[in-house]
């Protein structure tokens, strides 16, 4: 069996999804896209290749730094939007169909992905003292 191992990052902000690794900026804008074949998906995510645990916090590092904050009185780096990292395992394994010859065998490739969610905080406003555009 063969692993194939990918992260991505993206946020939503009003409510609009960003590529938080994308290279360019004002290219980060991504849309939802669903098919009956792999469900929902966020088209024109950026996915890296990891290879290790390093790898993938590197990734959320990297991501971390493009995120929407703001300060407010509860807290100087308060999140203003809800992010999504995402880490998509990919297996291939080859299966064999009883016969002895190599052409005989198939490839089966299974696909996981582990969403992990971070909601932007949710500080009660009078608490906050936030207003204006930190309020949405």
């Amino acid at each position: 069996t063969k692993f194939l191992v990918a992260a991505s990052y993206i946020e939503i902000y009003n409510e609009n999804i960003r590529d938080l690794l994308a290279k360019d900026a004002k290219k980060s804008n991504c849309a939802l896209q669903e098919s009956k074949e792999r469900g929902v998906t966020v088209r024109d995510a950026t996915w890296c290749v990891v290879s290790g645990i390093a790898e993938i916090e590197q990734v959320l590092q990297k991501g971390g730094e493009s995120r929407s904050v703001g300060a407010t009185l509860m807290n100087q780096d308060s999140s203003r939007s809800h992010a999504i990292f995402m880490v998509r395992v990919e297996a291939c394994e080859r299966v064999s169909s009883g016969d002895d010859s190599a052409a005989a065998s198939d490839e089966t490739i299974r696909v996981g992905v582990l969403n992990l969610v971070d909601l932007a905080g949710s500080e009660r406003q009078s608490k906050t003292k936030a207003s204006g555009s930190r309020l949405k």
